[in-house]
């Protein structure tokens, strides 16, 4: 293998990464240790940074994941987890500069390299040596397939025809994969249940090494606990190595046998207890917004809503939601929605829901419950089954470019999956100026540097396209993007689904900064209840 040679100041010998682990106590790891395991040693990896050049990502790495045990490498959004799984599963962009190894030892086999680009057969070795559970599901799934076919196809290559059907099975049995989605296509699915079905795809090879890239993103708390214990018997009852990039705590401290730490290219400690590691990233988390917080319970279709003045599912009074008359003021509001999915699969029934005026709003609900139909509804991008929507108590009709320019300005929505918001052939710095340029504004990489400042990013960004950044940091240029339209009302999927507690203060932040100058409204769906009680003035949960 060649030097990595990146004119970036290239450090020679640096050491990343501090690993940290938990002893194994008597429910840990059965019987011996697993031979074989992943040794990554002395991995560097640049990336093109779309100029000619290179911008270096990772710097002389060594990590171990032992088969039978559950690895968790911990860092910030961009830090470079994702990268680090890219290296090992080959999907590195094209004129990436890679030294260093990954080797995979899988009892008396020979070794093999997983980083080396001239290694044979290195898409066969993806799905029977390596599995990958990505960070975006719904962008790992063939749009035109369904939940059935791509099950299937997948199952074709790694099993008998005999055993295909059973091998599906026991596959959706294992991940929570409903019997109802096989039929569904990829646009059909919430982010939740995409997530299920590419980790149901992903294991279907029987793969003794599982790179997960933050497989909670878009799951609410019990389907989070549920993938957790999954991942944990994939390492302990299984024998499988495990390697886990992400940025969420209770992931980390409910199944890691080790934690790595892993940010921006430096160390921040070693030989550290699991639990040390945990406090220090969850005091990051405090602090959000000093905002006290009401409840509204939304009545799902044929529930009664709860008294007024009853304790609500989490607490503060319980109410319905806003009533048609209501709507009738200032803000953006559905009135009597029925949401349907993709080519009709039902997702709610008589919905109303108001965003008011420089106020924020919390849509508190779990994995498929809705929230990005609603959204999106609100949005003018999905037409509703029946009910509307109005802006400012007048209705507004339908959807897209159908609607005058005039009125879909004032609306402004960050989708969950960044990469439905950006053009991947763009900079990001184009895709940060587009409004601008729409709206008959000048701007120059001053305006393009501010924009991502605000947003808590580095202004040697703007020159990267898409696929050169990570999840979180495109998150925040989306959101940065969305920031700048001047909108009168702000719409956020999951907005920090992708990025760490210290990120996700910063984007909250920005949201707060903006709304204060411009009083616009802002409704805010997600599964994470702490934030949504500390940032949101008035918090709906179905």
């Amino acid at each position: 293998m060649g030097a990595l040679v990146t004119g970036q100041g290239y450090a020679e010998g640096r050491d990343l990464v501090a690993p940290v682990s938990r002893p194994a106590g008597p429910g840990g790891r059965p019987g011996g240790e697993p031979s074989g395991g992943l040794r990554v040693s002395g991995l560097g990896v640049a990336l093109p940074d779309g100029r000619g050049g290179h911008h270096t990502v990772l710097e002389q790495l060594d990590l171990d994941v032992p088969r039978g045990r559950l690895v968790v490498l911990l860092g910030p959004s961009g830090a470079g987890k994702s990268t680090l799984l890219a290296a090992l599963l080959g999907l590195l962009p094209t004129g990436s500069l890679v030294r260093g190894h990954g080797w995979w030892e899988d009892g008396a086999a020979e070794p093999v390299d997983l980083v080396d680009p001239g290694a044979p057969a290195r898409e066969r070795l993806r799905g029977r040596v390596a599995a990958w559970l990505p960070q975006a599901p719904v962008g790992s799934l063939t749009p035109v397939l369904t939940v059935g076919h791509h099950l299937t196809e997948k199952a074709r290559v790694h099993e008998p025809a005999a055993q295909v059907q059973a091998a599906v099975r026991l596959a959706m049995r294992r991940h929570d994969v409903e019997p109802q989605w096989w039929r569904r296509l990829p646009s059909q699915l919430s982010g939740g249940q995409a997530q299920r079905v590419s980790n149901a795809l992903a294991l279907l090879g029987d793969p003794g090494l599982v790179l997960a890239d933050e497989p909670t993103t878009g799951l609410d708390r019990p389907r989070a606990r549920a993938a957790a214990a999954g991942l944990t018997a994939l390492a302990h009852d299984e024998g499988r190595a495990v390697l886990v990039v992400t940025h969420d705590l209770r992931l980390a401290e409910e199944a890691a046998d080790t934690v790595v730490e892993l940010d921006g290219g430096r160390t921040t400690g070693s030989d550290v207890p699991v639990t040390e590691v945990i406090a220090r990233a969850r005091r990051a988390t405090h602090r959000l917004a000093p905002h006290a917080t009401t409840a509204q319970r939304l009545a799902a279709p044929g529930e009664v809503p709860a008294a007024g003045g009853g304790p609500a599912a989490g607490g503060g009074p319980a109410t319905s939601g806003a009533g048609p008359d209501e709507a009738q003021g200032p803000g953006l509001a559905g009135v009597d929605l029925t949401l349907r999915r993709g080519r009709g699969t039902l997702v709610r029934s008589g919905v109303t829901l108001r965003v008011r005026p420089d106020r924020t709003t919390g849509l508190m609900a779990p994995s498929g419950a809705g929230k990005t139909t609603l959204l999106r509804t609100l949005a003018l991008l999905h037409r509703p089954a029946t009910g509307e929507v109005r802006l400012d108590g007048r209705p507004v009709r339908g959807t897209g470019y159908a609607v005058p320019a005039a009125l879909r300005r004032r609306i402004a929505f960050v989708p969950q999956d960044p990469r439905q918001g950006v053009d991947p052939r763009w900079t990001l710095g184009r895709s940060l100026l587009e409004p601008s340029r729409l709206a008959g504004r000048a701007g120059d990489d001053t305006t393009v540097a501010r924009m991502l400042d605000g947003v808590g990013l580095a202004p040697e960004l703007a020159g990267r396209r898409p696929d050169e950044v990570s999840g979180g940091q495109l998150q925040r240029v989306v959101l940065a993007r969305a920031l700048a339209l001047g909108a009168d009302y702000l719409l956020l999927d999951e907005p920090t689904s992708m990025v760490d507690a210290a990120t996700a203060r910063a984007v909250v932040r920005a949201v707060h900064e903006h709304q204060h100058a411009t009083g616009c409204g802002v409704l805010v769906a997600s599964h994470d209840e702490e934030l949504l009680r500390t940032w949101c003035d008035v918090v709906v949960e179905w």
